[in-house]
């Protein structure tokens, strides 16, 4: 009678170790994270909550926001937002990739730099905030993400739109 409660008690310990065990997605997204901040972007938790009323975009959502900051600031620069664009089906997405819609509507060129630059990214794109000191994406983070193609795209952002 004692060795199936020993037993049950070994498996009990053994199930709750192993339980604290990072998966092999958390461990991607750890390192895809850590490669980020080697790269200098900022990486941080964001719940977007959108304009409903403005915009028809519905849903809020959470994800992992990855901001790349204007190493060559304007003097007294607020940070205002140019454009921003999220990645739901909403009632204006003139000139956008499918699947995209404005949040704050941007220009055409903005829109032709984007649809460039999202086929060459290898993730979905959730949210895109293009302000005058920063550019921030919220990628979906998905098996073939990787840093170093977050940091060419939001380079290739600041440098045409801030920086223009």
């Amino acid at each position: 009678m004692i060795w199936p409660i020993a037993i049950l008690v070994g498996l009990v310990v053994f199930g709750s170790i192993y339980w604290l065990k990072p998966s092999p997605r958390d461990k991607r997204l750890a390192d895809l994270r850590l490669d980020a901040i080697k790269r200098k972007l900022h990486v941080r938790q964001y719940t977007f909550k959108p304009d409903s009323a403005k915009t028809g975009i519905r849903d809020a959502f959470t994800g992992t926001n990855y901001t790349l900051m204007d190493p060559k600031p304007k003097k007294r620069d607020s940070g205002e937002l140019l454009w921003r664009v999220v990645g739901q089906q909403g009632w204006d997405s003139d000139g956008l990739p499918e699947g995209l819609a404005w949040h704050d509507q941007g220009s055409e060129q903005d829109a032709q730099l984007l649809t460039r630059l999202v086929k060459e990214l290898p993730d979905d794109l959730l949210l895109l905030e293009v302000y005058s000191n920063r550019v921030t994406m919220m990628p979906a983070e998905n098996k073939t993400a990787n840093a170093a193609a977050y940091e060419a795209f939001l380079t290739e952002i600041l440098n045409s739109v801030v920086h223009s």
